[in-house]
C-alpha cells in the first residue's frame, strides 16, 4: 500500500489530465488523493467531443471552466502527467514564533471559575416545577379519609375506621416488619 501510495504522491502538483468513464477528460493540477482514488483538481477544466447533427465523423470539442473539482475514484478510467509543477520561487516556510495561545474574547469578561454563570447556577425559585402551595399537604376532601392520596378508594359509609378497604386482606402486608415468621420472605440468611 505505501508504495502505490507513493507512486500517486510523486505526481502532486502536476497538471494531469483525467479521462473519466462517461469520456469527458479534465485538465487540472493534481492536488490530493485517497485511498479509493478519489481525486482532488485545482483550476480543473472538462474537454468533451461532441458529434454534428449532420456529419457522422465531424466531431468538435467544447471546453469548459470547471474550478475545484473532487472526482470520485469509481469513475475515474486514466491519469496522465501534462506538464510539471510550476518551477517558481518558492514560498518562505513561515517559522512558528514565540508566540502564546490566548482565548479570542467575545466582548464579556471571563467569570471566575468558583462561580457558575448567571442562569446556570442552579434552580431558581419558582420557576420549572409545581408552586409551593401545590407540594402541601390537602386537607381531607368532602367526606375521604384524611391522608389518601387522590383516587384512592374512601371507605364504604358505617365501616370502622381501623378496618382495611374491601379488597384487602387484615393486618400488615406480607414481608413487612413486626410480622410474625409465618408470613413473608424469611430473613437473609435463613433457609426454608
Amino acid at each position: 500500500m505505501a508504495g502505490r501510495n507513493t507512486r500517486m504522491a510523486q505526481w502532486l502538483d502536476y497538471r494531469v489530465r483525467v479521462t473519466i468513464s462517461d469520456q469527458r477528460m479534465l485538465v487540472g493540477t493534481f492536488m490530493a488523493f485517497d485511498k479509493y482514488m478519489n481525486v482532488v483538481l485545482a483550476d480543473c477544466e472538462e474537454f468533451r467531443k461532441i458529434k454534428s447533427k449532420g456529419r457522422k465523423d465531424d466531431e468538435k470539442e467544447v471546453k469548459r471552466t470547471l474550478g475545484f473539482v473532487v472526482l470520485r475514484g469509481e469513475t475515474i478510467v486514466s491519469l496522465m502527467a501534462e506538464a510539471p509543477p510550476p518551477t517558481g520561487p518558492k514560498k518562505a516556510e513561515i517559522q512558528p514564533g514565540p508566540g502564546r495561545g490566548q482565548v479570542a474574547g467575545r466582548g464579556m469578561p471571563a467569570a471566575p471559575l468558583s462561580s457558575a454563570p448567571a442562569g446556570l447556577s442552579g434552580p431558581v425559585r419558582g420557576v420549572g416545577g409545581p408552586a409551593a402551595i401545590q407540594m402541601q399537604p390537602k386537607a381531607a376532601a368532602l367526606g375521604g379519609m384524611p391522608g389518601l392520596p387522590p383516587g384512592f378508594p374512601n371507605r364504604p359509609p358505617g365501616m370502622p375506621p381501623m378496618m382495611p378497604p374491601p379488597g384487602m386482606p387484615a393486618g400488615m402486608p406480607p414481608g413487612m416488619p413486626g410480622m410474625g415468621m409465618s408470613r413473608g420472605m424469611p430473613p437473609m440468611g435463613r433457609g426454608m
